[in-house]
């Protein structure tokens, strides 16, 4: 049994969109949508024979705070992140509120090859 390890860490351009890692050389699609950085590989090129174990995580938001005459803030910021994974691909996808922003996601994918 030969293992693959994959990370890296999705830097999303816009409040809501999506980003594909593609597992057989480390590549990415839509990447309109986010940039990707500090990706590290463990082991063969190539998909897994096997749907793999992933992870993601937010790794760091920025939200702005705008305070009522009230003195209370006038919002609830909402943060979504999704995934999908198959042997080929890990999709991520997220959306953050109005006065918020999603500055990085982190993965990690660990599999058989």
């Amino acid at each position: 049994m030969t293992l693959k390890i994959m990370s890296g860490i999705v830097l999303p351009l816009k409040q809501k969109g999506s980003v594909e890692i593609m597992f057989a050389d480390h590549t990415t699609q839509n990447s309109y949508n986010a940039n990707t950085i500090e990706k590290k590989t463990v082991g063969p090129a190539g998909n897994f024979k096997k749907i793999p174990s992933k992870i993601v995580a937010l790794r760091q938001i920025k939200v702005q705070t705008v305070v009522t005459p009230s003195g209370g803030p006038s919002f609830l910021e909402k943060f979504k992140i999704g995934d999908y994974v198959n042997k080929q691909r890990l999709k991520i996808t997220w959306s953050a509120g109005d006065n918020s922003e999603i500055e990085e996601i982190s993965y990690m994918v660990i599999g058989e090859v």
